[in-house]
């Protein structure tokens, strides 16, 4: 059984406004576009960094939904040599290109909701408003956030959301996982599930 081709994946484009791509379904190996997915796929991890966050803070090492009963550790990442934001099963990533979970501006953690059976973020979909996560940090310090929106969005538009990728006068961390309960076209589901949250004392 081939990993790439089986995997269910959450790929960030890395070309002009990010965008998520790549979430697909668990399927077998002689799937017919098992071959086209597993070109497609990128060939490098990005590699863990501890360079300081742009625009200050410390970095996030850990994040905890008690919600959902998830508490894992957090690893700075940015691009692939592709291109592209590419995080490897089991791992929860925080893009390393956007500001640390809350400094002003917008943070993104993302993870795959499936990678050949639940991943990481496998019940992110089942956050609700209001409901509250922390992020601790490599200083030891610890930060609270509210959810204040979650939403199944295309991925084509969400390449273009700017509240995600864009810039905020406030602090914004945005949770990005695929939507496993989205139509399914081909091998890959259609949609990405966003949880925006604040933080709060």
């Amino acid at each position: 059984m081939n990993e790439v081709g089986r995997r269910s994946a959450l790929t960030l484009a890395g070309v002009g406004l990010l965008g998520v791509a790549g979430c697909s379904r668990k399927r077998d190996f002689d799937d017919e576009a098992s071959d086209v997915e597993t070109a497609q796929a990128p060939t490098t991890t990005p590699a863990p960094t501890a360079t300081a966050p742009k625009g200050g803070g410390s970095v996030p090492v850990s994040l905890a939904i008690p919600s959902i009963g998830f508490d894992r550790k957090v690893t700075g990442m940015g691009l692939t040599k592709s291109g592209e934001i590419s995080p490897p099963p089991g791992v929860t990533q925080w893009y390393n290109a956007t500001v640390s979970p809350g400094q002003v501006g917008i943070s993104v953690i993302a993870g795959h909701v499936t990678f050949n059976g639940p991943d990481v973020f496998a019940k992110l979909p089942e956050v609700k408003v209001g409901q509250r996560l922390t992020v601790r940090f490599a200083d030891t310090s610890s930060q609270k956030f509210q959810v204040t929106r979650v939403k199944s969005v295309d991925k084509e538009e969400l390449r273009h959301d700017q509240s995600v990728w864009g810039s905020s006068k406030t602090p914004v961390l945005a949770l990005i996982t695929c939507d496993s309960a989205s139509e399914l076209v081909g091998v890959h589901h259609v949609n990405n599930f966003v949880v925006w949250t604040k933080p709060v004392n």
